[in-house]
């Protein structure tokens, strides 16, 4: 009874000075609104940017292609080596370093489906490069190794190229021609997530086809090979899987270095961590900004409450001379400001989660109302009038009954 009298006469407050109490709450009303929208945008950014990285497909990876040797003497040796071939990929059989490799050919090609014609980039790859990369189709399957073995006329199309090519009919089981060779679509690849990540490469996949390896040389001729990809078993031990690439290609091309090993996979890995330690900032900075309206909130309810024990002195006189003790009126004083920034609390949690059902359009996979967030908020309003409160209630609690009664 003490604690529901205690909120209902805050309630009374509230009510009675709607325009007073509007301006107490407003720094609540606003904070808590700021922390959920805030949180919540930051969780979806975070998700999207994380979500980029992963469609690049390059954590751990390594990147192989040819390059001239770099000295005279190499030079005159590079006839013993044949250069970069489908069958170097057997050196890393079983490797305890490497846990997959192949070979991707890179070319532009005519394509055409139905009347309409593309010119677009061409991906020989074998089912180390779906492994590798991550690459997963929206519809149908991606190239196999029986279509590979068996050179299969099947392709998988970009997702983008897909919608340029059939918009928005079926394609898989379709035909297309590839420079002049019937192919069947087997699949279709899925969108990238570019909001945050914009990335050439993806871009190219996106709109680019996708055909078994062995088809690739049917058309471009034996070993047409752009580069050869390679993933580490693990990303913390890329560095020594890159040694070892360089040391079983040195050993299997007699010594010429005409191979070149890039570890993109160190190189994401550090990004990520730049990722990270920017978004920690971001969220640092935004969690202040949101935190400084929560306290103006706090310095609203001090004002009011200070405001509301000097209006109430006969009350309080009445009370005490009533029997009431100092913990009661410290309670009730102390309740009512909390009751307050509960209620600011209340109305900014439902206007944030209202803007960030708004805002989710605006993000392609939606953006959900941060539960962080919402108790973050919901903690700090608390904490908020429990610390405004205090001055107020203890200044009231120790008021003697006859001066208040006289007062």
């Amino acid at each position: 009874m003490y604690i529901g009298e205690s909120i209902r006469t805050s309630l009374e407050e509230v009510r009675a000075h709607p325009l007073r109490s509007f301006f107490t709450l407003i720094g609540v009303i606003l904070g808590s609104l700021a922390l959920v929208v805030v949180l919540s945008v930051m969780d979806g950014v975070e998700a999207a940017v994380w979500q980029g990285i992963q469609d690049l497909g390059m954590d751990s990876v390594l990147l192989i292609h040819n390059r001239k040797p770099a000295d005279r003497v190499e030079q005159a040796k590079a006839h013993l080596s044949r250069g970069m071939r489908v069958e170097d990929a057997r050196y890393f059989e079983d490797n305890a370093l490497v846990s997959s490799i192949g070979p991707v050919g890179e070319n532009r090609e005519v394509i055409t489906a139905g009347f309409v014609t593309r010119r677009v980039d061409v991906y020989g790859i074998t089912p180390s490069f779906v492994m590798i990369k991550g690459r997963k189709t929206s519809e149908g399957r991606f190239v196999s190794d029986s279509d590979d073995r068996r050179s299969r006329p099947v392709c998988v199309l970009g997702f983008k190229l897909k919608q340029q090519l059939f918009g928005g009919e079926k394609a898989l089981g379709q035909q297309v021609s590839l420079g002049g060779r019937r192919l069947t679509v087997i699949g279709i690849g899925t969108k990238f997530n570019m909001e945050f990540v914009n990335d050439d490469d993806m871009r190219k996949e996106q709109g680019g086809i996708y055909i078994p390896f062995s088809i690739y040389e049917q058309m471009y001729g034996r070993n047409a090979i752009s580069y050869m990809l390679a993933k580490a078993v693990e990303p913390e031990k890329s560095i020594d899987a890159e040694d070892e690439a360089v040391r079983l290609y040195a050993q299997a091309h007699n010594s010429i270095h005409d191979v070149k090993v890039e570890n993109v996979g160190k190189e994401i890995l550090k990004e990520r961590g730049n990722i990270t330690h920017v978004l920690r900032n971001w969220r640092i900075v935004f969690f202040s900004i949101a935190g400084v309206s929560l306290l103006i909130g706090g310095v609203g309810i001090f004002s009011v409450l200070k405001i509301s024990v000097s209006e109430r002195l006969f009350e309080i006189g009445l009370r005490k001379s009533m029997g009431a003790t100092n913990a009661e009126i410290f309670g009730q004083f102390l309740i009512e400001s909390v009751t307050l920034s509960v209620v600011g609390a209340a109305i900014g949690l439902a206007g944030g989660i209202a803007l960030v059902r708004v805002i989710s359009g605006f993000f392609p996979a939606g953006l959900p109302v941060s539960l962080f967030g919402l108790s973050v908020a919901s903690g700090f309003a608390i904490s908020i009038g429990l610390l405004a409160g205090l001055y107020p209630s203890i200044t009231a609690s120790r008021l003697e009954p006859v001066e208040a009664l006289r007062a």
